[in-house]
Parts: structure tokens; C-alpha cells; sequence
């Protein structure tokens, strides 16, 4: 069957709904003291940052309000997990709060790593609330990098 809609917009349908979905998450989560009793058991998990270089892979992690106790991380063959607790922040007899919107409960994050690492020489710093993990590349991933010349 042929489609109604001109081929021009067509293209701007997926972004209307993009757009109307947006509207709704802001009205949502911009909106003050909006009910966070409903959002109380969706788990929630640090931001990653992961990069390259010719050495080693780069990890950093956004832990804000942890502490290095509360962390554990792990390498098992290829799989490279960052856990944790972050504690309930507990509340104070003479204050009322109106609203807590800091979340706390446990996390985790898993990322499958494109290259082994030497595991012994794993490198991990926290500091600030940023956890950075500096993972040297084994010497046969870097000999696997090559160069592709284009014709």
C-alpha cells in the first residue's frame, strides 16, 4: 500500500514522539517535590566513562557521597564489575524533611572489556567521589591494533 505522508515528513514523525517524551520527562523530573515514593525501588547505578588508549583501557566511575570501604571491584576473565553500597542518609529527630530525593541502596555495573588486561597490574584510585580504574592492555591486544591502509 503506498504511504500517504510525502517522504519529507515521514522523517519528522519518530521525532515528534521523541520530542513529546522529552516534554513528559521534564514535566516529570523537573517538577518540585514530585512523588519519590514510586521511584524508591528503581535500583540506580554509577555513571561510566570509558576510554582508550595505545596502553591501557580507562574506567572512571561517579560515586559521589561514597566511601573507598563501600566499593568493590572485580575482573573475572573478561567481565569487569564495580559494586557497592551507598547508606541511607538517616533522619534527624527535630527536622521535617518535605523531601529526599538522594538515593542510597546498592548498585552494579558490569562491562564486558573488547580486549584482555594484565589483571596484575590493574590500577585503582578514589578520590572525590570518582573512582578511576587505569587497566594496562596485555602485550598481545596491543599487538592486535593494525593499521588499515585505505585505497
Amino acid at each position: 500500500m503506498f504511504d500517504l505522508l510525502p517522504s519529507k515528513r515521514r522523517s519528522e514523525v519518530p521525532s515528534v514522539f521523541s520530542e513529546m517524551d522529552d516534554m513528559l520527562q521534564k514535566m516529570w523530573f523537573d517538577f518540585p517535590f514530585h512523588n519519590l515514593e514510586e521511584d524508591a525501588n528503581l535500583s540506580w547505578s554509577p555513571r561510566l566513562d570509558v576510554s582508550e588508549t595505545d596502553k591501557a583501557l580507562e574506567v572512571v566511575a561517579d560515586l559521589p557521597g561514597m566511601e573507598k570501604k563501600d566499593i568493590k571491584v572485580s575482573l573475572d576473565g573478561d567481565l569487569l564489575t564495580i559494586k557497592g553500597e551507598k547508606k541511607e542518609v538517616k533522619e534527624k529527630k527535630d527536622k521535617h524533611y518535605h523531601t529526599i530525593e538522594r538515593r542510597s541502596g546498592s548498585f552494579y555495573r558490569a562491562l564486558r572489556l573488547p580486549m584482555d588486561v594484565e589483571n596484575d597490574k590493574i590500577d585503582a584510585n578514589f578520590k572525590d567521589g570518582v573512582l578511576t580504574l587505569t587497566l594496562p592492555k596485555s602485550k598481545e591486544a596491543a599487538k592486535k591494533v593494525a593499521q588499515i591502509e585505505i585505497k
